[in-house]
């Protein structure tokens, strides 16, 4: 029986519960092409320490313990990236996400198959035509990946 692969799953969907339902059906869609996924905002050992952290009344003191726990959620994520066989990003927007930019980077320099998933009908691109930044659509291209326009296309091999 061979290895499942796991996929890192980056997006800026946890930014706000109301796309939590969009952040759902990709990962439901993900899971029946059988992979384990690794996704940053399911990562709730942080979630207390944020609250703790904002809660802090001194200013000074409340920047340094967020300070703290981002460099945390990096290290987490980064260890994400490295311990997943591929890396999918959610590219949708007017502009694709910094962080998610990052990873999609992050993960073509260590040699991690990119796809990009953009639903969004706009371009976001460099020139006309072109769905998203071009240096993004380079990353996930140069990998062997490409670019969904929709989750129903979504066409990953699981299995080597």
């Amino acid at each position: 029986m061979q290895k499942r692969k796991t996929i890192y799953l980056a997006s800026p969907l946890g930014f706000s519960p109301e796309l939590s339902g969009y952040l759902e059906k990709v990962k439901a869609k993900l899971a029946s092409l059988s992979f384990d996924i690794f996704d940053p905002w399911a990562q709730e050992q942080f979630a207390e320490k944020i609250d703790q952290a904002l809660a802090i009344a001194d200013y000074g003191k409340r920047i340094a313990a967020l300070q703290q726990v981002a460099g945390e959620i990096g290290r987490c994520n980064a260890e994400g990236i490295r311990g997943a066989d591929i890396v999918l990003a959610v590219l949708d927007g007017a502009e694709v996400d910094s962080g998610t930019a990052s990873e999609i980077g992050f993960g073509c320099g260590l040699g991690k198959t990119c796809y990009g998933l953009r639903t969004d009908r706009r371009d976001s691109g460099d020139f006309a035509g072109i769905p998203i930044n071009l240096q993004v659509l380079h990353f996930i291209e140069c990998t062997g990946g490409r670019l969904f326009r929709s989750i129903d296309d979504i066409d990953i091999p699981a299995v080597p």
